[in-house]
This record gives C-alpha cells, structure tokens and sequence, in this order.
C-alpha cells in the first residue's frame, strides 16, 4: 500500500510540475497572445523534452495552433499541427475525461470538427466519397467527444448530421462494413425522421446479403417501430426468399401456421414462394403448398382476386405435370407399336407372343387410365379458381393493371381449359364435348376485352 501511495504521490507531483511549467503558456493563451505562448511553449520544450510529450504537452501544443488557425492564410500549417498535437492528447487524457480541456477551453476540439465537416461536405459534393468518408469520420470522431462531455449549447448526445453523411460517404464508396456501422448508431438512436428511412433500408438490405437472421430481426423491429406506416414486410420476405431453401421454407410456414401468426398478405407470400420453389423430388408438394397458403389467403379475403387466381394457376400446374405424364405415356405406347417385333410363324408361338404383347399395351393404358381422374379434378379446379378471379374483376368499370393482367390471363386459361375438356369429351360424350365448346367459344372472343 505504502509503495502505491508513493507512486500515486509521484504521478501527481509530475502533473503538478508539467502544470507549472506551462503556466506561462497558459497566461499568453488567456490574453491572446499566441506568439509569446508559442515562444514560451518553445522554451519548456526545450529545456525538458518528456513536458512536450505529456498530456499538458500536447494541450497547449493543439491550444496555441488553434489560436494560429483562426488565420488560416497567413498560417496555412496551423491546422495540421493542432490535428497531429490533439490527436496525441486524446490518447493521453480521454480515460480521465480531458480535465485540461474542460479547464482551459475546448476551442482546438471544435476547430478540427468544424474543419473536418466543412471538408467533408465539400468533398460530398464533389463525389470524392473516399475524402468526404475520411473527413465525417474525423467529425464523428469529434463530434462524439463535444456532445458526450456536453461541451456543446446542444443537449443531445450525438451529432446527427455528421453520423449520416458518413454513412452516405461510406456507402457511396462502397465501405459497407463502416456505413453498417454508422447507420447502426443511427438506428440505435431511434431516429425516425422521413429523411433517414433509407438509413434502416441500407441495413436490412446488408443483413439480408449476409444472411444475419438475428440482426436482421433486429434492424426490422427497429423499422417497424420507427416508421410503423411503411411495407418492411417486404424485406422479410426478401430475407425468406433468398436465404432458406424451399423445404426450410416449408418447415417455416408450417411452423407460423400452427401457432396462426400469418396474415392474408404472408399466406400469399408464401404461395408465391412455393409456386415459384423447385425441390429435387416430389415437385408437385410445392404446388400443393402454394394452392394451400393461397386458400388461406383467400379465405381471409373473398375479394383477393390475385390469390384466386394462383390457386387456379396452382390446379393449372398440377393439370399440366399430370397431363405431360399422359403425354409421354402415350408416345411411350405409340414407340412400342412402332417397334412391334415381327410375330413368330408358329400358331402356338404367335399367340403367346400376341398376349404379351397386349399385355405391354394394356399396362401403359393402364397408366393413363388412372390418371384421368386426377387430371379431370386438377382442370375443374381450375376453373373454379380462375373464375372466382375473373368474376372479381371482370365487371369493373376501370381496371387497374394488375386487375387487367388478371382478368386477361384469365380468359386465356379458361379457353385452354375448356378446349381441353372439350377434345376430351369428343367422340365420347357429345353433349360435354358441344358445353365444353360453347365456354370455349365465349371465353376466347374476350381475348382482344382484356389486352
């Protein structure tokens, strides 16, 4: 304990004497006279070399040059001196909260960020986004310290200004990491301004981009309570979608549907995903989803012709699947026709042959026969969902273009659809065939309607 008095008393006796030797230097300064404070600095220095490097040192240093840069022509290096000496006394003095500055006076603190914002902002305007970066980074810097000791007529603790346009320096010369940085400072002070709503933009985009769940999720309720008006769930959406694969996708949604989190919009989001999703087996699951969350959506809103529509496009896809099946196992069958061996001459021989020949015949139309249940259930569904959409819009006096879109796509789809019942039917059942016709007729004359 002894020995650590002594040292502490030894510390203190050395902080008085430093004080003492610039107390000259002090008085020139309080008068104004920075050339005798100069000259006196010059002597301390000179006698003892350690005074120059200590934190008084670097103080008086920075405090004489910033008398020297309020004439900035005639002393055109002033500026570079008192950057370089108060550089070197923050390191010194910043973890006792600068006694010698709240003492003496802060004027070098506010010179270089004063200098370093107007620099910044010149270089701004110019795009010399690496200079306009590296001087709002030196007025955040400074700015930090003025606000944080209350050194300014201000009583907020940061400067706002500075922290965004040296995240838009940043991110306009492409230092991500660093405007990540600025513009999280931004957000963490829960700044709500109109003007900042791209602050929260930038970030959420990056987190997406780096496939950062939790700050992301963060950064979105952090928008979302700011600017509670504005569509963030978009980017929740462009997280989902390029960051988890459609079964995690899958497993997501099954997850929010047990625990009945989802809205109208987040079922038709996920309908699209699924839609749009491919898996390495069992493709047909995704389409299944989709028609499902689309129901859902729809469900919730009778009038949501968008998701009738993609329910019908879901059937409609199924349909098809089902349909190119069909297709290949009739080429299939007509391959096996065309390339019948020649019979055996022998009677016995040729109907055995002949049997299992048929037998191969009858197992490919067996395939096809099964399928047309499906198929017939796929275009009927079809069509109910399409025409659920197109009976919402087809009516309205001005058709907005999504609404347009919708109704035209739908026409075109019902006359496939109903040429496809109506081929079907034909040779078979006449009266289906001719209704079958009659819708296809009606719907493809209102192809030109709708374009």
């Amino acid at each position: 304990m002894k020995r650590i008095l002594t040292v502490l008393a030894l510390m203190l006796g050395f902080q008085m004497v430093n004080a003492q030797d610039f107390k000259k230097v002090q008085t020139n300064m309080l008068i104004g006279q920075y050339d005798a404070a100069k000259a006196e600095y010059d002597k301390v220095v000179a006698k003892k070399p350690t005074a120059g490097t200590s934190a008084e040192g670097y103080y008086w240093k920075a405090k004489i040059y910033s008398g020297y840069n309020k004439d900035a022509v005639k002393n055109p290096t002033a500026y570079d001196q008192l950057k370089q000496a108060l550089d070197e006394y923050i390191k010194l003095d910043q973890e006792k909260g600068f006694p010698l500055a709240k003492e003496n006076g802060q004027d070098p603190f506010f010179d270089v960020y004063l200098k370093s914002f107007k620099d910044g902002v010149n270089a701004f305007n110019t795009k010399n986004w690496k200079l306009a970066s590296s001087s709002f980074e030196n007025a955040v810097s400074f700015s930090d310290i003025i606000f944080t000791n209350g050194w300014s007529n201000s009583k907020q603790k940061f400067d706002t200004t500075s922290l965004v346009y040296a995240g838009y320096s940043n991110q306009n010369a492409g230092n991500i990491e660093a405007t990540i940085a600025y513009y999280n400072r931004l957000i963490g002070y829960k700044v709500a301004a109109p003007e900042y709503i791209d602050v929260y933009r930038y970030v959420l985009v990056q987190y997406i981009a780096k496939k950062d769940k939790s700050k992301f999720d963060a950064t979105l309720e952090a928008a979302a309570a700011a600017y509670p008006k504005e569509a963030w769930q978009d980017y929740a959406i462009d997280y989902i979608e390029k960051n988890l694969s459609i079964n995690e996708k899958v497993a997501l949604y099954d997850q929010k549907v047990a625990t009945s989190k989802l809205t109208e919009i987040e079922y038709q989001m996920f309908g699209d995903m699924f839609m749009s999703g491919k898996g390495d087996e069992n493709p047909d699951k995704y389409i299944e989803k989709a028609a499902e969350a689309y129901k859902k959506a729809y469900d919730m809103n009778p009038k949501n012709y968008a998701a009738a529509f993609n329910i019908g496009i879901a059937f409609y896809n199924q349909f098809s699947l089902l349909d190119e099946k069909s297709i290949a196992n009739i080429k299939a069958l007509q391959n096996l026709n065309a390339n019948k061996p020649v019979a055996p001459k022998d009677p016995k021989k040729k109907l055995a042959f002949d049997a299992a020949f048929k037998a191969q015949q009858d197992s490919i139309k067996k395939l096809n026969v099964a399928l047309e249940p499906s198929i017939k259930a796929k275009v009927d569904a079809s069509i109910e969902w399409i025409l659920k959409a197109f009976e919402v819009v087809k009516d309205k006096e001005k058709l907005e273009r999504a609404e347009k879109n919708v109704a035209g796509r739908s026409v075109d789809f019902l006359a496939t659809l109903y040429a496809y019942k109506r081929d079907k039917a034909r040779g078979k059942d006449q009266k289906a065939s001719d209704e079958a016709d009659l819708k296809f007729n009606i719907y493809d004359k209102l192809h030109d309607k709708y374009n």
